[in-house]
């Protein structure tokens, strides 16, 4: 299963994108293994863009130092961790879940990052829309999931950051909460313009993340491919008495 959640700060995709790899985990018989894993990447909005997996020893040093690069070398670093996903590695990946990706940088890097911006090299919108006519010949089964809340929400949850599942997640954003409406707004633009043909909604406001996951479940149905049920069914005749 191949997902990309996309969504503003605080929309909930990093709490659902974990719960629906313990959902998946669990109709498969894989182990979860909580971040940081393989599958899981969520490591593509500034400054939080190390990857935890072998680089624990220089995580907090190095992106305490993402703020302050000059943005020139941020755009560098981001086309890396980019395009690094488009390489044989993750493609023969069974299974992938990406945290906004390149529509992070495609929302976030003109407002924020100070690169991006339409007209400038390596404008981030043109890009998303190369990326996605990658993505469909690389990833023909990824599923383009928009994670989304109320701006009320968004703002609410940032102002009680801990008592979030996840405090950390947001220590030193670029995120403001005036900018909840113009941010939402532009992941809904993205989500609308996507050339990735398999795509998926789910609102946050108001609901618990049980409900979350079963709405997400009930969605993605179609969209599981016949290589992925033959893996649900493989696991429920193992367990068979």
């Amino acid at each position: 299963m191949r997902l990309l959640f996309i969504g503003s700060e605080y929309a909930g995709k990093h709490t659902l994108g974990l719960e629906v790899d313990k959902w998946w985990c669990s109709q498969t018989g894989q182990k979860f293994r909580p971040p940081p894993s393989f599958a899981f990447h969520d490591h593509f909005v500034l400054p939080h863009v190390v990857h935890a997996e072998g680089h624990e020893h220089h995580m907090a040093i190095s992106e305490q130092q993402m703020l302050t690069l000059n943005p020139h070398l941020l755009e560098h670093y981001q086309r890396y961790q980019i395009f690094n996903k488009l390489t044989k590695g993750y493609v023969i990946m069974k299974d992938l879940f990406l945290m906004d990706w390149y529509y992070g940088d495609a929302v976030y890097a003109p407002m924020y990052y100070g690169y991006g911006k339409p007209g400038m090299y390596a404008d981030r919108r043109n890009l998303a829309r190369s990326l996605d006519a990658e993505v469909n010949e690389f990833y023909p089964d990824m599923v383009l999931v928009l994670v989304k809340a109320s701006p009320d929400t968004i703002r609410d949850r940032m102002a009680n950051k801990d008592k979030t599942p996840f405090p950390n997640r947001h220590v030193a954003t670029y995120f403001k909460g005036e900018d909840a409406e113009l941010v939402s707004g532009r992941f809904i633009e993205e989500f609308e313009k996507s050339l990735i043909p398999r795509k998926i909604e789910i609102d946050t406001t108001n609901v618990t993340v049980e409900e979350s996951l079963s709405d997400f479940v009930r969605q993605m149905k179609p969209f599981i491919t016949n290589d992925d049920f033959q893996r649900v069914l493989g696991h429920q005749a193992l367990e068979m008495p």
